[in-house]
């Protein structure tokens, strides 16, 4: 066997990416973390609602010039959009080898006040789209090509650890099914070399839009929530670029199925 340096696992050279949700917060950083690292060709979706699909295009493309960068408009919610977007980037590429599923939405109540159509937006998004687009993206140009893939689900320390102060049973709930959707992918898409794995990250400060109200300077929370994490601080965009890309690298090669949790240690405190 040919042993690679250390270092080298570690690089996404000619490597191409797709992320959900790249066109705001979380996913700037994941965009940014990839192209870092080496990917030649980036494409990510946004709904174009709340992040401008060609503002972030031209962000990237002013940081990273020598790498091609495409940026599409999909509501993954929409699976008619998911179809369309596929098709044309199977015009643009015939390689996708990392996947990163970011996109989602939330709606914050008590679960006694939780409507219906709101329940059904968040699980739709989160859950039934996550799945759509990685069946397809995986149907499309994973399992063809036998080479080594990586697809990685984001989920929420949510996922695991419940919260009263501010209630989202829907998010809650699909951030959750992310990790049975992954464990059974992992298990099925093994024998394509397809890898499967999930971040549960916390608060991330400064990015996740959820987070800034609890985590801005100002805050009524933010020091009650800083006493109760071990590591006292959230999570920093480097600490959610770092798990992205060893887990979308050949560092993480004999890794499946599993789920990493970055919450400072928040979930095993007594």
């Amino acid at each position: 066997m040919i042993q690679k340096n250390v270092i080298d696992l570690f690089r996404l050279t000619d490597k191409t990416a797709f992320i959900t949700g790249g066109a705001k917060g979380l996913g700037t950083a994941i965009n940014e973390a990839l192209l870092e690292a080496g990917v030649k060709k980036l494409f990510f979706c946004g709904r174009g609602r709340h992040g401008s699909v060609d503002a972030e295009s031209t962000r990237l493309t002013g940081l990273f010039p020598d790498v091609e960068i495409i940026g599409h408009q999909c509501d993954i919610n929409d699976e008619s959009q998911i179809s369309s977007m596929i098709e044309e980037v199977k015009t643009q590429t015939d390689q996708i080898d990392i996947l990163v599923n970011n996109a989602g939405v939330t709606w914050a109540a008590p679960s006694t006040e939780q409507t219906m159509k709101s329940w059904h937006r968040v699980i739709d998004t989160n859950l039934t789209g996550t799945f759509l687009i990685t069946r397809d993206v995986a149907r499309e140009f994973m399992i063809p090509k036998t080479q080594g893939s990586s697809i990685i689900n984001i989920s929420s320390l949510l996922a695991i650890q419940g919260n009263a102060e501010a209630p989202q049973v829907g998010y809650t709930a699909s951030k959750s099914a992310l990790l049975g959707l992954t464990r059974q992918l992992a298990v099925e898409w093994a024998i394509h070399k397809v890898r499967v794995n999930c971040i549960l990250p916390s608060f991330v400060e400064g990015l996740d839009s959820m987070a800034k109200m609890f985590t801005v300077n100002g805050s009524p929370i933010r020091q009650t929530l800083l006493d109760m994490i071990p590591l006292s601080r959230f999570v920093q965009p480097d600490d959610l670029k770092a798990v992205i890309c060893f887990l979308a690298s050949d560092a993480s090669s004999y890794i499946t199925g599993q789920e990493i949790v970055l919450d400072g240690g928040l979930s095993v405190k007594g």
